[in-house]
């Protein structure tokens, strides 16, 4: 039987391993986990709240009319430009989830071996990691940002070329294939961030770490990861829903009490979001973990190490 120092037996994981890793790293450490998750979408609810505010004073300086529905599909216009607003909102929330996937991969690397790393142990790792964190999320969207522009001026020069009907055809195929492209990707580079933290590398070559890792395994990381998505999916959207209708609130209204709303809103949204961050990471962490395991013999050197109780090997 596998000796089992921490939270996972240190021998190629299953779904069941991987998922209660995650929980138990989770129950084992609640401040370096759910604590730091809280403490990182209370920073970036700031910045988000401000862009909120912003972009709502200028879409909506009236205040946001329920009433209206558009002739056509009776669907309320001004509910269509929440969706446009939300995401440009978020851009300060998504650095802020890179930031700590790069502080709980620390975390869940620690439990692995039976270590309980607290909140400042836990900075002090992952700060010097910050920049190139960083940098590999810059570079990746770059790239993506690249891809979709080039995809786009593709169909502008047939729209210009060979007419417009051909050029929705070309957009519908090459939108289809952006979306399949990112769900590959999304698997392909799912590595590169505990690679980068854990390894001390830079984000290229962790880049090219996460593609070697995850060759010939795709189905399987692609399931587990989709499956935990899933379940912090639900998750959020059940406990998520005082917030969304806070946030509408603050859209409907002006003045004080729409200030107010949205950040009852924001500040709800951060704790849904610390609640389950962990989770997904967790299973990120792990799923790292085990690939290593399953080609790198990394079971062998962990057990070493636990017996050993020396720092864990990068």
């Amino acid at each position: 039987m596998a000796p089992k120092p921490g939270v996972v037996p240190l021998r190629p994981l299953t779904l069941g391993d991987i998922f209660g890793g995650a929980f138990a790293t989770i129950r084992g450490n609640p401040a370096a986990t759910l604590g730091l998750a809280l403490i990182v979408h209370l920073i970036v609810a700031v910045p988000t709240l401000l862009i909120t505010l912003l972009l709502k004073r200028v879409v909506f300086p009236h205040g946001l009319d329920l009433s209206s529905n558009s002739d056509a599909g009776g669907s309320n216009p001004d509910l269509l430009k929440i969706d446009l607003i939300a995401p440009a909102a978020q851009i300060f929330t998504y650095i802020g989830s890179i930031v700590l996937a790069g502080m709980l991969i620390v975390v869940v690397s620690d439990a692995v071996l039976g270590r309980r790393i607290s909140m400042r142990e836990t900075w002090t790792r992952i700060r010097p990691r910050l920049r190139p964190l960083l940098g590999l999320t810059l570079l990746l969207a770059v790239l993506g940002l690249i891809v979709v522009a080039v995809a786009v001026g593709i169909v502008v020069l047939a729209a210009l070329t060979v007419g417009t009907v051909l050029a929705v055809i070309l957009g519908i195929l090459l939108g289809v294939g952006l979306v399949i492209g990112a769900f590959l990707l999304s698997v392909r580079l799912m590595m590169a961030s505990p690679a980068l933290v854990l390894e001390g590398i830079g984000p290229v070559p962790a880049i090219k770490r996460s593609w070697a890792l995850t060759r010939r395994s795709f189905w399987r990381l692609f399931g587990i990861s989709i499956l935990a998505s899933l379940v912090a999916g639900v998750v959020s959207s059940v406990v998520g829903v005082p917030g969304s209708l806070l946030n509408l609130g603050g859209y409907s209204t002006d003045g004080v009490a729409s200030v107010l709303l949205l950040i009852g809103g924001q500040l709800w949204s951060a704790v849904v979001t610390a609640a389950v961050a962990p989770f997904v990471t967790g299973t990120t962490g792990l799923l790292y973990i085990d690939q290593r395991m399953r080609k790198e013999g990394l079971d062998v050197t962990l057990m070493s190490a636990a017996a050993s109780r020396d720092d864990a090997p990068r």
